[in-house]
């Protein structure tokens, strides 16, 4: 709007960016992904993770790699190690390692995958976009597969023989040493087993008859029922588990019966106080200790890097009734677990102790949007009724890869029409979910960097770098200006979008290969390669970002582990390209 404003750019030249078909695909594309996810078809791919490490922390280190990068290379970056993170975390915890050896090398590797294929990044797409729009040939599906294969393999080298070293860390054990879901650790390390209380109601309390809603204790007390435990009129109380209790998460709209005992959720002056006010009786001791919540009700929720819950308060975004689930402690990064008040906004990298129905969290783990469960009981599996979608899902897949591996129609068509299948077959359930899937910050923000390049160009700013880097190493030839161009664009993509990067250098790239009357197509290359290489900092991409409460990182452990590979992928890339494009 500034460029547009001060009439450096003209109206159709500032929104020109929304008509160009590299947004329209990206758009598609994220709902194609969509499809992969809901139909069950990558859910089967991460199960492939499970069952064929074993035991094995090389296999699971390997085939964690070489799964996540084959994914990326078809899909989001994103949306892959949304789905594999809670695996990876559940079999660290099963393998007893500490899931910060896997967690990192697992978003490395995503963006060592997306390079693969040109739908795998936005980088690449706009990279043969971007020859096309200066009269050049596009580069065709697996363009960027060679070199992308070497990467990736001097990748699986280094993490596995220096990198997993330099983020070995002290395994956290549970303390009873058990390596399945474990609900009562989860509420000691959440420090949150000094805020559960049981109550019992007596024979003609006030309480009886009325609703949870209706008596407000939340808003009163700041006391929290957590569950009920019921039991028939048979006039004997037995224990919960036998035939005639339930325990049932507790809902608003839940009618109190005598008898019945009570779960709460608050700290412990608090309990004194309702206790005082409402005459409900404590339950003694002995039978306290045979009651507990239902473990297969707690999660351990992370928020990802573009969660619309950051910076809102579990007031303001009504948790409890968008998801059905009450947050019992928050883990905020580099502080101690606490009770959050409901004004307290949320942040990136706060881990979140909930509790609910299982079906509830199971729901919320197949939301990748906003969250990430972690840890969770993975019992009640839920039978998947249409059993045909993971084919259908894979068969549109294959399909689109097909079309556009031999260009028989425009690429743009393929993807288009692939995301219309998905929805149409029920891949997507519905096309309200398929607007949702779609990333509409990554899809404005392309749309908007482009007119930023025309800008460039305008001004005379792509000019201004490339005569720069040919002043600077044009006397050594075209090789040394690329790697210059690599350096360059390396630094700017740690801390700023790689699509941007990539949109901005582009037109560097081909500029500076037409004045030295070589071909653009190494250097076009080696900036989408250094776009989406981005290592040494936590911000440079959104994997890299989703990782970090999970695995309990440092900015600083991202930088020593990050940075050689940097120079290991530009040392790569530099020889490769010119012996694979020469100039």
């Amino acid at each position: 709007m500034a460029l547009l404003i001060t009439g450096l750019l003209t109206v159709p030249e500032a929104f020109a960016g929304f008509s160009n078909s590299v947004v329209i695909m990206i758009a598609a594309l994220f709902v194609v992904g969509e499809g992969v996810f809901q139909s069950g078809l990558a859910q089967k791919a991460g199960q492939l993770l499970v069952n064929r490490t074993g035991n094995s922390e090389f296999k699971l280190t390997i085939f964690m790699i070489l799964l996540v990068a084959l994914l990326s290379g078809f899909m989001s970056n994103t949306g892959t190690v949304a789905i594999l993170l809670p695996i990876v975390v559940s079999l660290c915890q099963q393998m007893e390692i500490h899931p910060g050896k896997l967690l990192m090398p697992l978003a490395f590797a995503s963006s060592m995958g997306g390079s693969l294929t040109l739908i795998g990044t936005p980088p690449n797409l706009i990279a043969s976009q971007s020859l096309i729009d200066n009269g050049y040939q596009g580069l065709s599906f697996f363009a960027f597969a060679p070199i992308a294969l070497a990467i990736l393999l001097a990748g699986i080298a280094y993490l596995w023989f220096i990198g997993r070293r330099l983020l070995d860390k002290p395994l956290e054990k549970e303390s009873d040493g058990s390596t399945r879901f474990n609900g009562e650790e989860l509420l000691k390390q959440y420090k949150a087993l000094s805020f559960i209380h049981y109550v019992l109601i007596p024979e003609q309390h006030q309480a009886v008859g009325k609703t949870l809603k209706e008596l407000q204790w939340p808003s009163t007390y700041n006391v929290t029922v957590l569950e009920v435990v019921k039991q028939e009129h048979n006039g004997r109380f037995r224990l919960p588990g036998s035939s005639s209790m339930q325990q049932v998460t507790a809902g608003p709209n839940d009618i109190l019966e005598a008898g019945q005992i009570l779960i709460l959720y608050t700290d412990e002056d608090s309990f004194k106080r309702f206790l005082g006010t409402t005459a409900l009786e404590e339950v003694k001791v002995e039978l306290k200790e045979r009651l507990s919540l239902e473990k297969s009700k707690l999660a351990e929720v992370i928020l990802t890097p573009q969660s619309r819950l950051i910076n809102k308060s579990i007031k303001d975004i009504h948790f409890r009734d968008k998801y059905g689930l009450t947050v019992l402690a928050i883990n905020p990064q580099y502080k101690d677990p606490k009770r959050p008040s409901q004004k307290e906004k949320l942040a990136y990298g706060d881990a979140l102790l909930v509790h609910g129905d299982w079906g509830n969290i199971n729901l919320l783990a197949n939301e990748k949007n906003d969250t990430v469960v972690l840890k969770y009981a993975k019992q009640c599996p839920v039978q998947n009724e249409f059993p045909y979608r993971p084919i259908v899902a894979g068969s549109i897949l294959l399909w689109m890869m097909v079309m556009m591996m031999f260009e028989w129609i425009p690429s743009v068509v393929s993807i288009v029409i692939a995301a219309v299948l998905m929805i149409l077959t029920g891949c997507v359930r519905h096309t309200d979910q398929a607007y949702r899937s779609i990333n509409w910050q990554t899809v404005v923000l392309i749309a908007c960097m482009i007119p930023m390049a025309t800008a460039l160009e305008k001004t005379g700013g792509v000019t201004f770098m490339s005569e720069g880097l040919i002043s600077g190493l044009g006397q050594f030839g075209p090789v040394a200006v690329l790697a210059g161009l690599y350096l360059i664009g390396s630094v700017f993509s740690q801390f700023i979008s790689n699509t941007a990067t990539a949109v901005l250098l582009y037109p560097v790239a081909i500029l500076t290969s037409q004045q030295l009357e070589v071909s653009p197509i190494p250097m076009v290359m080696a900036v989408a390669f250094l776009a989406s290489m981005s290592f040494s900092t936590p911000i440079a991409t959104p994997p890299n970002a989703m990782v970090m409460a999970a695995g309990k990182y440092t900015f600083f452990d991202f930088v020593k582990v990050g940075i050689p590979l940097q120079f290991i992928v530009a040392i790569i890339v530099v020889i490769l390209l010119p012996l694979l494009y020469p100039f």
